[in-house]
C-alpha cells in the first residue's frame, strides 16, 4: 500500500462536513427503542440529581458529593470503554446496565447511612456509563434519525425524572425511598425495547443485504441472535477492529470540538449542583427545600426542549432538520458559561428580587445545553466515515463526563464558600441552602393537617 493510500485509509474526517444520510428511514419501533434507551439512561441519572438534597438531608455535606458519586464511575467507564467495548456483545452490555441500575437503586432506597447511599449512586452510575457508550455506539449501525431519537429520549428522561420526583415527594407526599423503587422497576423496559428493535448491529454494518458474484445474486441466510452476535464478534476482530493508532488519531481530530463540550458540561453542573443550591428566597411560594426541586425540574425541562428539536423537525420535514443544525459548538458553550457567571454573581451579591428570575434563566440554560447536546452528536456523526463512526460516537461522552466530574470536584469548594458568604449577608440562614435541615423534615409539610 502506498503512502497516499495509507493516509486515505487513516483519515476519518469527511471534508464535506455536514451531509445528510441517504439511507432509508428506520421503522418506528427502532426509532422508539432508541428514544426509550435515552430516556431510561438519563431518567435514572437525573433522578439522583433531583434527589441529591434529600439524599444528604440532615447534613452539611456538599451537594457535589452526590455528583462525584453519580459521575465518577460514569466518567471512568466512558473514558476507557471505547477501547474494548466493541468486543463485548450488545446484549451483555444491556444486561449490565439493568443489573447495576437495579442494584444501585436498591442500595440507595434501603441504606440508612449517607455513605452507603452514595455507594449505591456509584453502582448505578457505572451502569448508565456503560449504557451511554453502548447506545451511542449502537446508533452507528442505523439511520441518522436514531441519533436524534436517542437525543430526544435523553431530554425526555431529563424532564420526566425531576417531574416524577417532584410530583411524588412534594405534591403526592410519597417518600423518596418509595419513589426511587418505583423508578427502578422501569429499567425492565430496556430488555423490551432491545427485543422489539431491528437488529442491524448483529450483521456486518458494511455488508449489503444482498450481493452478486458472477452474475448470481446471493442473499445472506438469517441466523438467530446468538449466532449473529458470534459472527459479528469474529468479523469485528478480523475486519472492523480499529488499531490503537487509528483510535488515537480519531481522538486527536475530535479534540478541538471536545473542548467546548467539556466547558459546557462543566458550566451546567456547576450551576445545578453548586451555585443555585445556595439561592432561596423568603418571598417564594414554597419552602427552601422545594426551591431545588423546581430549579432542577425547570432546568432539565429546558434540556428536553433543546434536545428534541431536531427529531421533531426531521419528522415534519427532513430538510428542515438538516438546515436547523448548528455546528458552532463554541458559541453554545460560551452562552452556557455566561449563565454560570450570572448565577455565581447572583449567589454572591444576592441582588435578585425573586425566585422567578432564577427559574427563567434555569430554563434558558437548560435549552442551551440541550441544543448543544443534539448538535454535538450530529456534528461528530456527520464528520466521520462509517468505519470510525462507532468509536467516535462512543467517545463523545468522555468530554461530557470529564466536564461534569471536574464540576463536581470544584463544587466541593464553591458551594460551601457561597453558603458561608450568604450567612454573613443574610440574617436568616434558612435561605442560604436549598436542603432540609433534618431527614424527617422532607415530608413534614405532608404531615401538617390543613386547618378546618
Amino acid at each position: 500500500m502506498s503512502t497516499s493510500d495509507k493516509e486515505t485509509a487513516l483519515t476519518p474526517l469527511k471534508t464535506a462536513g455536514f451531509k445528510p444520510s441517504e439511507k432509508e428511514r428506520e421503522r418506528l419501533r427502532t426509532v422508539a427503542a432508541f428514544f426509550v434507551f435515552g430516556a431510561l439512561i438519563y431518567a435514572t441519572y437525573s433522578l439522583v440529581i433531583a434527589g441529591a438534597q434529600d439524599i444528604l438531608a440532615g447534613t452539611f455535606i456538599q451537594t457535589s458529593m452526590v455528583l462525584v458519586a453519580d459521575i465518577g464511575p460514569y466518567f471512568v467507564v466512558t473514558l476507557i470503554a471505547p477501547y474494548f467495548m466493541q468486543n463485548i456483545p450488545y446484549f451483555v452490555r444491556i444486561a449490565t446496565v439493568f443489573l447495576t441500575g437495579i442494584g444501585g437503586f436498591l442500595m440507595l432506597a434501603f441504606a440508612k447511612q449517607v455513605h452507603w447511599k452514595l455507594m449505591g449512586v456509584g453502582i448505578a452510575s457505572f451502569g448508565y456509563g456503560v449504557g451511554e457508550v453502548t447506545f451511542l455506539a449502537l446508533t452507528s449501525f442505523y439511520h441518522e434519525v436514531t441519533v436524534s431519537a436517542y437525543s430526544a429520549g435523553t431530554g425526555a428522561g431529563f424532564i420526566i425524572a425531576p417531574l416524577y420526583y417532584t410530583a411524588m415527594t412534594t405534591w403526592a407526599c410519597v417518600s423518596p425511598n418509595a419513589t426511587i423503587l418505583i423508578m427502578a422497576a422501569m429499567l425492565l423496559l430496556i430488555f423490551v425495547c432491545y427485543y422489539a428493535m431491528d437488529k442491524k448491529h448483529l450483521g456486518s454494518p458494511s455488508s449489503p443485504a444482498a450481493s452478486e458474484c458472477g452474475g448470481i445474486k446471493y442473499t445472506p441466510i438469517e441466523t438467530n441472535d446468538a449466532q449473529a452476535e458470534e459472527t459479528k464478534s469474529e468479523d469485528s476482530e478480523n475486519n472492523d477492529s480499529l488499531s490503537y493508532q487509528e483510535k488515537f488519531m480519531i481522538i486527536s481530530q475530535m479534540l478541538p470540538n471536545l473542548i467546548p463540550i467539556f466547558i459546557a458540561w462543566f458550566s451546567e453542573y456547576m450551576i445545578i449542583q453548586s451555585v443555585i443550591t445556595t439561592l432561596a428566597f423568603p418571598n417564594a411560594p414554597f419552602r427552601p427545600r422545594d426551591h431545588y426541586q423546581y430549579y432542577i425540574f425547570v432546568f432539565l425541562g429546558g434540556e428536553v426542549v433543546g434536545r428534541s428539536y431536531l427529531v421533531v423537525l426531521s419528522y415534519v420535514k427532513a430538510e428542515w432538520a438538516e438546515k436547523a443544525k448548528f455546528p458552532y459548538l463554541w458559541v453554545l458553550s460560551t452562552i452556557e458559561v455566561m449563565h454560570l457567571l450570572f448565577f455565581v454573581f447572583s449567589a454572591w451579591y444576592r441582588f435578585l428580587p425573586s425566585v422567578w428570575i432564577v427559574l427563567v434563566l434555569s430554563f434558558t440554560g437548560g435549552v442551551t445545553i440541550g441544543v448543544f447536546f443534539v448538535n454535538a452528536l450530529a456534528f461528530f456523526r456527520d464528520r466521520f466515515d462509517d468505519r470510525y463512526k462507532e468509536f467516535a460516537m462512543g467517545y463523545i461522552v468522555v468530554a461530557m463526563g470529564g466536564g461534569t466530574f471536574t464540576a463536581s470536584l470544584v463544587g466541593l469548594v464553591t458551594e460551601p464558600l457561597l453558603r458561608r458568604h450568604c450567612m454573613v449577608l443574610l440574617k436568616n440562614d434558612d435561605y442560604c441552602f436549598t436542603r432540609s435541615k433534618a431527614r424527617e423534615h422532607i415530608m413534614s409539610q405532608c404531615l401538617v393537617k390543613p386547618p378546618k
